[in-house]
């Protein structure tokens, strides 16, 4: 395997923490669990039709692209052989903030929340874009999505925008873009 290895320290499991290259092997297992974790995470919020359509190998281009291109990430946490959780990160891919640094995907398995796992793979999207010397950082969040948005409201993102809207299958659903500034070596 020609992925790095990242060592994570805060856990007490064994969870191996993988950054994932060009020449990856799990694409298409980075992109199944993207899908599960999707029908997981906006039931409620996305119609089930949509949901249900979601295919394994829906993200396999998009994540192909991006990282041969180097503009994003990805970490993946993996339990035994079992990819259990992960984080995308790069470039902005969001029209109104193209200088920003963007989260694109921070997802864990249903199991797997509440351990610990989702704040480290955070915090390794955070240094990374810090790295890449992105002044701010930004997701972009469902405006239903409560959970997601009180998590990134904890870590310093502040709403900068609503009312945006992308239509999913049949269906138009409402985002907000949450930002916040990077902060400085000596804070």
């Amino acid at each position: 395997m020609n992925e790095k290895r990242i060592r994570a320290i805060k856990h007490s499991e064994k969870i191996d923490y993988v950054k994932v290259n060009a020449e990856s092997r799990e694409i298409l297992n980075i992109s199944a669990t993207l899908a599960k974790c999707w029908k997981f995470a906006y039931q409620g919020i996305i119609n089930e039709a949509y949901l249900s359509s979601l295919q394994d190998d829906h993200w396999v281009a998009f994540l192909e692209k991006k990282i041969t291109e180097n503009s994003v990430e990805c970490i993946i946490t993996k339990k035994e052989e079992q990819i259990v959780g992960l984080v995308i990160f790069g470039e902005s891919i969001t029209e109104e903030y193209p200088d920003d640094g963007e989260i694109h995907s921070l997802y864990l398995l249903p199991e797997f929340i509440g351990q610990g796992i989702g704040p480290l793979l955070f915090d390794m999207a955070e240094r990374g874009l810090k790295e890449k010397e992105y002044k701010h950082h930004l997701v972009c969040v469902f405006s239903k999505n409560k959970a997601a948005i009180q998590f990134y409201e904890s870590h310093g993102f502040k709403t900068v925008s609503t009312g945006n809207e992308i239509i999913m299958g049949e269906q138009k659903l409402s985002y907000n873009i949450m930002r916040k500034a990077r902060k400085c070596d000596d804070e």
